[in-house]
């Protein structure tokens, strides 16, 4: 049988993502990634993110996901969150620069939605206390919880080893 040669274009997370996850899932193929830019060259390098999604008005710049239904996008979600959730308790999460954070998402007015469809997928979602809330004067609402953040500077590296098979 031939060899299956498979070509991914980009070189940030979400090539060297797919890159992996081909590598993984057809055994015995050449994923070739292509590209203008590798790490720490990229876009992606220079960011950290926290998995949180956004689908309020406010980042609709990033991703208009108003024709994707609210299931369709928490199912995205947790499988997100539960893939990287096993990075973050294995002995790779240093390397892999994925961890857990807690901290708040405050709002200057009250959201449509006090608890968002993601709130039982990250851990120990709650609504803020007076309390805490007393800490941002300018602030009326805030939400507390546990997610997960990735370091790009240190996950990009570790995609590209795994991508090409040597972890």
């Amino acid at each position: 049988m031939d060899t299956v040669c498979i070509a991914v274009v980009g070189a940030g997370v979400i090539g060297l993502s797919t890159a992996a996850c081909i590598s993984q899932l057809v055994p015995g193929c050449t994923v070739t990634v292509i590209s203008d830019r590798f790490t720490p060259d990229t876009t992606s390098n220079v960011a950290a993110g926290m998995l949180i999604p956004h689908t309020c008005a406010a980042f609709a710049f990033l991703h208009d996901l108003s024709d994707t239904p609210v299931p369709t996008q928490k199912r995205w979600f947790r499988e997100t969150f539960e893939h990287l959730s096993e990075i973050a308790k294995s002995a790779e999460a240093a390397d892999a620069g994925v961890h857990l954070v807690s901290g708040w998402q405050i709002f200057r007015s009250v959201p449509a939605e006090e608890v968002p469809f993601w709130a039982d997928v990250v851990l120990g979602f709650r609504k803020m206390t007076e309390a805490e809330l007393k800490r941002f004067p300018q602030y009326v609402f805030g939400q507390a919880f546990t997610t997960l953040k990735c370091e790009t500077s240190a996950y990009l590296p570790w995609l590209e080893r795994r991508a090409i098979g040597l972890l």
